[in-house]
């Protein structure tokens, strides 16, 4: 098998940029992927993750690093294959959370990513551009799509499920995406492989996997059973039982880990509850009653999906408590007995700010009518 990092040197690392400047250093962090030493390969993945995806943002180093890293996930000598591939998804599409529940805009993506970022040409050219920059990474995983839909039968299941989460973001691929993943579910044992390729499925608006979706809903592993209502709900095919799975798992999510927002599925199960047209109450009580669960930096996501569950819109300029729904008071209680350690993050005040709420804890719990 050829050397994974063959022609690495190959690249003017020094002419490319990162969020630090000079790409200099990243044929060096590359390498130390292949570490036997684990804290070594642990140090390099974090050094990538802070320059070439700097909270999400991407570079032209960024997408010159993706053959590379699919690469080494590619290949069955490397002591560590799934972060590799977990790195180039991220390269490709930022933080998830920007594209769920519906999954990747691509058009939109690329009508933006072709407009004119500066008025004056030479700033123009010399300007990084976060937009063109990601939809680089995003293209060169896509690319290497075959490389990645390849891995779907690998042996190790922590790559499979990689790889199939890794799939549902290429939606132009779907023609080929979609029967990859329907040949992995046809032999696929690994619970946690299932679930990935099965909102993968869904992302890609794969409706010819509805009977199967049906049919893992109707099963009796927890993870599987809830990406298959995630995966129904983004075909607009949630009924009723469907809706009770969401509000279930937006109260008390599965154990399992998995690779969607961070393994945050009760926060996925309200987002996707909150983007139905007419969610039923039952899924208003189970979101807020998620939403209680919640605290610190968990909080402020699912105040989100519960505005957007309650208000639909903002409400401006803000009405007396009274004048709210019942639904709508109970969602802006919840918030306002958060702990005090959900209401230290600035995204929480943000947030609130955007629906036209108190963004202080004790004007919040006045307005509530809270003690």
């Amino acid at each position: 098998m050829a050397e994974p990092l063959a022609g690495l040197d190959d690249i003017d690392w020094a002419g490319l940029r990162h969020a630090y400047g000079s790409a200099e250093d990243v044929p060096g962090l590359l390498r130390a992927l292949s570490s036997s030493d684990e804290d070594e390969r642990n140090a390099a993945l974090s050094e990538l993750f802070t320059n070439i995806h700097h909270q999400g943002s991407r570079y032209s180093a960024s997408a010159a690093a993706v053959p590379f890293l699919l690469a080494l996930a590619s290949d069955p000598g490397a002591p560590e294959r799934t972060w590799p591939l977990y790195l180039a998804v991220a390269l490709a599409i930022g933080f998830d959370e920007s594209h769920l529940p519906s999954g990747v805009d691509i058009t939109a993506w690329r009508e933006e990513a072709a407009r004119p970022r500066a008025t004056d040409p030479a700033d123009q050219a010399h300007r990084p551009d976060a937009w063109v920059a990601g939809l680089a990474a995003y293209d060169a995983v896509r690319t290497g799509l075959p490389t990645v839909l390849h891995l779907l039968g690998d042996q190790d299941s922590g790559v499979r499920a990689t790889a199939a989460y890794a799939a549902g973001w290429f939606p132009e691929e779907a023609a080929t995406a979609l029967p990859a993943l329907g040949a992995l579910l046809d032999v696929e044992q690994d619970p946690n492989v299932i679930a990935h390729a099965l909102v993968s499925g869904g992302l890609l608006d794969g409706r010819t996997l509805i009977p199967r979706l049906r049919e893992h809903m109707a099963g009796v592993e927890p993870l599987p059973r809830w990406a298959a209502a995630i995966a129904l709900a983004r075909l607009d095919a949630a009924d009723p039982p469907v809706i009770a799975e969401l509000a279930a798992r937006s109260a008390t999510p599965p154990e399992e880990p998995a690779a969607f927002l961070n393994g945050d599925l009760r926060l996925y199960s309200a987002l996707t509850l909150a983007a139905l047209d007419e969610p039923a109450g039952d899924a208003v009580d189970a979101v807020l009653e998620g939403l209680s669960r919640t605290s610190d930096d968990a909080s402020f996501p699912m105040a989100a999906a519960a505005l957007k569950l309650t208000f639909r819109t903002p409400v401006l300029p803000l009405p007396p408590f009274a004048d709210l729904t019942t639904a709508q008071q109970r969602t802006v209680r919840t918030i306002a007995e958060l702990p005090s350690e959900s209401w230290q993050w600035i995204n929480l005040m943000e947030i609130l700010g955007d629906w036209g709420l108190p963004t202080d804890r004790g004007e919040c719990r006045r307005y509530a009518g809270i003690g």
